[in-house]
């Protein structure tokens, strides 16, 4: 079975298997091109760059393969489990792991640049806009670094562990805790010297009531509701934060201030972080199903049973075609119209 969203580069679609398997598949066919045993199972998507696609693994390792024949590169264990997805930028992957950090390797020759401090297990995929990478963790922190130096630009206290990784748009900078508190942050904001001692002293005169409003943390654009606990990233697109709760709940907040553009309930179990393909947001269910929404209007456009099995992993968008891994070990490509 297929744990992580499966990657797809050019006609090749790359995942990786619960029984410790990577595999490269024809994208038009589904014909098998290479497989290669890894030695453990990986939870998370593969990122694909350079000629080479990386996966990280349940025993402590992060690995490089040949792109196109399967071959090993180069492989780096980091110490502690990793279930979050790598990403790749300006030569450097980026991935965190449960030993609390957000780590930078080379990623041709695995080289460790430099590791940032995450105040918690760094259990989803980071973002990066080129000017600073993001990374949430379950030490209730956002965290924002320097690419280059791995200095910790901005922590933001969160209150709760947030559910998923971050999302950089627009110079902002998204988030949203398991308890469904929804944060826009300024993603260039710095945090100064002393600030968090201050902002707790603040929020503790609020709570003894000795401060009328509570305080904003550096960085601070707007806040929302999810309208109940969340499991899953958020997705962005057309100037849109779209958000679901676990009961199906979806809520599109307009990223510049937090006013809600549309909400739509569905009323079911969601299974997988929501996914954009076009003007379509993209929602599995633990049922079965998959739902297709208008991101602009939030009106239901489709809705498909995947055959009883629900998505192991949130599907993959290439072009006109999703690849959707499911439940009883299949990956299967679904044409759209």
């Amino acid at each position: 079975m297929v744990l992580g969203s499966p990657a797809v580069a050019g006609e090749r679609v790359f995942a990786a298997t619960d029984d410790g398997v990577a595999i490269s598949l024809d994208a038009r066919t589904g014909e098998t091109l290479w497989e290669r045993n890894i030695g453990s199972p990986s939870d998370s998507a593969p990122a694909v760059a350079g000629g080479r696609v990386y996966f990280g693994t349940r025993d402590h390792r992060v690995l490089a393969l040949n792109q196109q024949t399967g071959e090993p590169r180069w492989e780096r264990n980091l110490g502690n489990i990793v279930l979050g997805s790598p990403i790749v930028s300006n030569g450097t992957l980026y991935i965190g792991s449960t030993n609390g950090n957000l780590e930078a390797l080379d990623a041709a020759t695995g080289a460790s640049r430099w590791s940032a401090d995450a105040n918690g297990w760094v259990v989803a995929h980071p973002a990066t806009n080129g000017t600073v990478v993001a990374a949430t963790s379950q030490g209730e922190r956002f965290i924002t670094v320097d690419p280059d130096t791995g200095c910790r630009r901005l922590v933001f206290h969160t209150g709760t562990p947030v559910a998923g990784g971050p999302v950089l748009d627009d110079g902002r900078a998204f988030f949203v805790t398991n308890l469904g508190a929804v944060w826009a942050v300024d993603s260039s904001a710095v945090s100064r010297p002393f600030s968090r001692f201050a902002y707790v002293a603040k929020f503790n005169f609020f709570a003894w009531r000795l401060r009328s409003e509570p305080p904003r943390q550096t960085g601070t654009i707007w806040v929302g509701s999810a309208r109940g606990r969340v499991k899953y990233s958020p997705a962005y697109a057309g100037g849109k934060l779209l958000v679901v709760n676990e009961t199906g709940h979806v809520t599109a907040f307009n990223g510049a201030d937090g006013s809600i553009a549309w909400q739509t309930q569905l009323d079911a179990e969601m299974i997988a972080d929501p996914v954009v393909a076009g003007d379509t947001l993209v929602l599995g269910t633990a049922d079965g199903a998959l739902f297709g929404l208008n991101i602009h209007t939030g009106s239901q456009l489709w809705n498909h049973n995947i055959g009883g099995y629900p998505l192991s992993a949130a599907p993959s968008v290439s072009g006109q075609t999703l690849f959707l891994p499911t439940m009883d070990g299949r990956l299967t490509a679904l044409e759209g119209r």
